[in-house]
């Protein structure tokens, strides 16, 4: 079973006890999206401690794998030298802990779907966000573009709403990353191929 698994989930005790009852079921279960967007601004010069964000999803004995995605060999190493020790140190706890004490929301929109009756025009806000965090954190524009426009939103989602009502339980400015993720509705395909 995959499953997003990161410590970035607010709800991680009902997302254990889950995986508890799939194993005792005899199910294996795979982690994605551990390394939690990877950044924890868009501008990408805060990253997230990525070898930590591994460990700490391997760190519970349920987890059979993980499938944190890699583009290069470099990346490809680091989290293979994660198996070596799985032990998390002070200072990896302490950076996953960075957004919670510096006040970052982060890229990662862990879907809990809070946001949807919040939203007047019942636009698709957490697939807006996985298609902001993957132009943002992952700068897979093609995978963003390809979300962006099998979504088919009008050219401004929120017009007509002077301000947003939505509160993010991850504080994300909803308006602002919609109106900037859905910029890529204009790009022609072809130009990510």
């Amino acid at each position: 079973v995959l499953s997003g698994y990161n410590f970035r989930k607010d709800y991680i005790k009902e997302l254990d006890a889950a995986i508890e009852e799939a194993t005792t079921a005899g199910l294996g279960i795979i982690a994605m999206k551990t390394l939690a967007g990877g950044f924890w601004d868009r501008q990408r010069t805060q990253p997230i401690n990525t070898k930590a964000a591994l460990k700490w999803a391997m760190n519970n004995s349920k987890i059979t794998t993980s499938v944190p995605g890699m583009t290069t060999f470099d990346q490809l190493k680091s989290n293979l030298d994660v198996a070596k020790d799985l032990k998390l140190t002070p200072q990896e706890i302490q950076d996953l802990k960075l957004g919670q004490t510096a006040n970052l929301s982060g890229l990662y929109c862990q879907g809990c779907q809070r946001c949807l009756p919040q939203c007047p025009k019942s636009l698709p806000i957490p697939d807006m966000m996985r298609a902001y965090m993957y132009a943002y954190g992952y700068r897979n524009l093609q995978a963003a573009h390809e979300l962006v426009a099998e979504l088919n939103l009008p050219d401004n989602p929120c017009e007509g709403c002077d301000t947003c009502s939505v509160s993010c339980a991850f504080r994300f400015n909803v308006r602002e990353k919609l109106v900037d993720i859905n910029r890529l509705k204009a790009v022609p395909g072809d130009f990510f191929a």
